[in-house]
């Protein structure tokens, strides 16, 4: 591709990722580090966002106490979890 650079990967990083020359790549920008992954181990966009929103469904009440948290619209003492009346009692 015009303009591209290349990255050259030692031999024994490439052997422990399976990749030899002319295998397919997948290249991800994290912050400023460049995430290389062969494109047989990576998944698709579509079913990325079908288990991350499973996930999401499943998760709801602790993601969503998480948000509050962060917020700070929760005591910082207070638990995610339900605390039955008898444990309160015990503590």
């Amino acid at each position: 591709m015009g303009g591209s650079l290349g990255v050259l990967i030692p031999r024994d990083i490439a052997e422990a990722m399976g990749v030899v020359e002319g295998t397919d790549v997948m290249l991800t920008l994290v912050n400023r580090q460049l995430v290389v992954e062969p494109t047989d181990d990576a998944i698709d966009d579509a079913t990325f966002q079908r288990a991350f929103a499973a996930v999401l469904r499943r998760q709801d009440a602790g993601f969503q106490w998480l948000s509050d948290y962060d917020r700070g619209l929760v005591d910082r003492g207070s638990s995610p979890v339900p605390v039955p009346p008898v444990a309160k009692s015990l503590i």
